[in-house]
């Protein structure tokens, strides 16, 4: 069964999967634009990302981020996350869109708890690309689907201590941009 989360989501991951496919190897020590993260951090966090999902919506969640998130990334990210992508794979083909599991935020449907979740792989498929010297040009219905609820947090964002404050846009600014500024990036 597939819903518009799942559908963002599974969006989502698949443009981190395009950044990991174009980058070098000597590239994964290059800072991030998430000092003092590197390109290997960032996707060792988005690899126990898929972790905390998988734990979500199997009824096994929360559970603590990972302290070293670059160690789970090792000496070949490709291959950790494509790894990883294979084992949350299973687990959204699986997933009951009806079904309520408990979350830092109380009991959640797997809709709320995808549509929570997109913004990390979004934002951080930018940072693997920067971190790296690549573009990306991120998922334009997830971004679009996101972005009101990011824009209407403000600085509660950034008060979770997982953003940087908001940086001013123009207006007329595209959405990417907008979601990218909103979480502290500089675009």
């Amino acid at each position: 069964m597939t819903f518009p989360a799942l559908d963002h989501y599974r969006r989502a991951l698949r443009g981190v999967d395009e950044v990991v496919a174009r980058v070098e190897p000597d590239r994964w020590d290059s800072l991030s634009p998430c000092p003092p993260w590197t390109a290997r951090d960032v996707l060792g966090h988005l690899i126990d990302g898929q972790r905390q999902i998988e734990a979500l919506l199997t009824g096994r969640g929360p559970r603590p981020p990972a302290a070293e998130p670059g160690a789970l990334a090792g000496a070949e990210p490709a291959a950790a996350w494509q790894a990883a992508r294979r084992a949350i794979e299973q687990v959204l083909a699986a997933v009951d869109p009806t079904a309520r599991t408990a979350t830092p935020l109380g009991p959640r449907g797997a809709a709320d708890i995808l549509t929570l979740a997109v913004i990390e792989p979004l934002v951080h498929a930018w940072d693997l690309a920067r971190a790296t010297g690549h573009t990306v040009r991120l998922d334009q219905d997830a971004v679009a689907a996101i972005l009101p609820g990011v824009l209407a947090l403000g600085d509660q964002l950034a008060a979770t201590g997982m953003y940087v404050a908001a940086r001013p846009v123009p207006a007329g600014t595209e959405p990417q941009d907008q979601l990218l500024a909103a979480t502290g990036r500089t675009v």
